[in-house]
């Protein structure tokens, strides 16, 4: 894991907000505006590939001390 530390903020930005596919990478702070008043039993899904099959997360791995990737797997 990383090393850097990171402030956590608790209130989003602007709650309830869409994301929608942009050239710009996604942050952690339009995930959180997103999410912010979602109940936390609220499944998550990730879609499927182009052959069908559904794509399931695996895990976050830090990839720097500002990259976070979120990992998925192919369920097949």
């Amino acid at each position: 894991m990383s090393q850097a530390v990171h402030k956590t903020i608790q209130q989003p930005k602007n709650p309830g907000s869409m994301i929608s596919s942009t050239d710009q990478p996604l942050t952690v702070g339009e995930l959180r505006d997103a999410i912010a008043y979602v109940d936390d039993d609220v499944e998550i899904t990730f879609g499927s590939t182009l052959a069908g099959d559904t794509l399931r997360f695996y895990r976050f791995k830090w990839r720097g001390d500002m990259l976070l990737q979120m990992e998925l797997n192919e369920d097949e």
